[in-house]
């Protein structure tokens, strides 16, 4: 047994000493210089964002586009590069943003699934998708933190298949359309087969199993319509004709 362990267990007097001097030691506060601490605030801030910036700009973009079939001008990465499995073929639009949290899966039961991202569109952070048939997300739609789009079941539904490993068939696929100006709030679900009409709204999160009308808010589990799309004749509030 080292030293180390009887000052641990506090075996005698000099060890329970060394013990408490530093324990002492771990609640010891530097004073602070206010003028040299305002300045490493500062000094710490600019360079988590400048080396931040050219690690973005000459690393994980550079890496991210050479993954992508297509990929516009403008594209902005944050917390590094989104992972892309399963022979994706991945589309991005001028202006997107993403994050390296994001999981991008192509099924590998079909040869070529495809991800489109128009342009000016936003990825949250754990973003996720995975792809059988193709998923399609148009121009300026912000999607939150956390949102998932399942587009493939991955396993079958036999408990025996599943066990052996097998992929789920390739007709447990549907397209998925995300239409151009939709807003998918954080932790929503998308599930395969769904529509999500222009400047559509989905709460946070919903799970969508069926089409989203344009200009409509949905919200729940499974999602359905909360407000109706602008043009909608509304119900008129009692004492009103």
């Amino acid at each position: 047994m080292s030293y180390l362990d009887r000052v641990r267990r506090r075996e005698g007097p000099l060890a329970d000493a060394l013990y408490r001097a530093y324990k002492r030691m771990q609640h010891l506060n530097m004073p602070q210089v206010p003028m040299v601490y305002a300045f490493l605030a500062k000094e710490r801030v600019a360079r988590r964002h400048v080396g931040g910036w050219i690690k973005r700009k000459l690393y994980d973009e550079p890496l991210f586009r050479r993954q992508c079939d297509a990929c516009g001008r403008g594209l902005c990465l944050f917390d590094g590069i989104p992972g892309i499995w399963g022979g994706l073929s991945l589309k991005i639009g001028n202006d997107v943003v993403m994050h390296g949290t994001s999981t991008l899966v192509g099924a590998k039961v079909f040869d070529k699934p495809r991800l489109i991202i128009g342009d000016r569109s936003h990825c949250g952070s754990y973003f996720s998708v995975a792809v059988g048939a193709d998923v399609t997300i148009g121009s300026d739609v912000l999607i939150g933190n956390r949102v998932s789009i399942f587009a493939y079941d991955s396993h079958p539904r036999d408990p025996v298949q599943r066990a052996a490993g097998m992929p789920a068939e390739p007709e447990s696929s549907r397209p998925i359309v995300i239409e151009d100006g939709a807003w998918i709030c954080m932790g929503a679900i998308i599930l395969k087969g769904v529509t999500i009409g222009q400047n559509a709204i989905v709460a946070a999160g919903a799970v969508v199993v069926e089409d989203v009308p344009s200009c409509s808010v949905v919200g729940g589990n499974p999602a359905r319509v909360l407000s109706p799309p602008s043009g909608w004749p509304r119900k008129a509030r009692s004492g009103q004709a």
